[in-house]
């Protein structure tokens, strides 16, 4: 059995965007390729106490170059399932948490709920691989916004 094709013909990712009071939910699923799974919520977080707070939504939020289309495609393409988990059939949904900081950088990035190491390493790796973002604005100057990301590794 190949594993990287394994990998590629059945790992499914999911991306949550935190920052909108609406929930929506899209699916995408390219012939042979990944499911990707993109939903808005909001996330509760005290406010950063040093001179740029971080918000948790902004008048104009942070965007991905290309869109959510191209976050989806950047995340699809550079996800690395780890062997070590592709081997012991190892699956979960990595919860991670990062900052849009004010250059249009990701920065902070956390694991608010683990899975393993390796498959942890493995979302962590990829979301800061992002290239840098359209920074968010609140009164016409940029500003720190926070997202959350879920990263579902699956294997079938």
């Amino acid at each position: 059995m190949k594993k990287e094709l394994l990998f590629t013909a059945t790992a499914a990712i999911a991306l949550l965007l935190a920052g909108c009071n609406a929930n929506t939910k899209a699916e995408t699923t390219a012939p042979g390729e990944s499911e990707i799974t993109t939903e808005t919520v909001t996330t509760p977080s005290a406010p950063d106490q040093t001179e740029s707070p971080v918000l948790e939504a902004a008048e104009i939020m942070p965007e991905f170059p290309g869109g959510t289309k191209a976050l989806l495609d950047s995340i699809a393409k550079n996800l690395k399932y780890p062997p070590k988990a592709i081997d012991s059939r190892t699956e979960g949904r990595v919860i991670l948490q990062f900052v849009i900081d004010k250059q249009g950088k990701v920065t902070d990035v956390q694991v608010m709920r683990g899975v393993t190491p390796e498959l942890d390493q493995a979302a962590i790796d990829v979301v800061r691989s992002l290239p840098d973002w359209k920074p968010g604005m609140q009164d016409g100057k940029p500003v720190n916004v926070k997202y959350t990301m879920p990263i579902v590794f699956k294997l079938q």
